[in-house]
């Protein structure tokens, strides 16, 4: 008997793994939407703040077409990208003043961060890994099998 689904989640995967650049250009492109949201909603104390929250959209906005480009280098820009995200939500999120439009919008830019680096680096090498496995396992059945 043969499952549906399995042949549901083939075809998911192999688009994901086909696409995943495009994929996770347009995710990037989002948390760049999503930054020139919170230029509205953030009340910045300095010119250096909005230097600096300017600098990281235009870092946005360039891994996205790096990543569209399939630069593999890209991914450390992402890793910087994902670390600044997380240290965001640790000074924003002690803040009372600050708005909770902008709070939400920073929690979504680091889990579509995330998401991103996990559809670049993560799911290929847990696949290269199943695909690896799944040979060793499949060479041990067929030495077992002969006597």
């Amino acid at each position: 008997m043969h499952c549906p689904f399995i042949n549901l989640f083939k075809l998911v995967n192999f688009k994901l793994m086909k696409n995943k650049y495009s994929l996770s250009s347009n995710l990037i492109l989002i948390t760049f939407l999503i930054g020139i949201v919170n230029l509205f909603f953030y009340n910045y104390e300095s010119t250096q703040e909005l230097v600096i929250f300017i600098s990281i959209l235009i870092t946005r906005y360039l891994l996205f077409i790096l990543i569209k480009r399939r630069f593999e280098w890209s991914k450390y820009l992402l890793v910087l990208i994902i670390i600044r995200s997380i240290y965001r939500l640790y000074v924003v999120m002690g803040d009372v003043d600050i708005n909770p439009v902008t709070k939400i919008n920073l929690y979504l830019q680091a889990f579509i961060s995330i998401l991103v680096f996990a559809t670049l680096v993560i799911f290929p090498k847990l696949k290269e890994w199943i695909n690896e496995r799944r040979k060793y396992l499949s060479a041990a059945r067929v030495s077992n099998a002969q006597p």
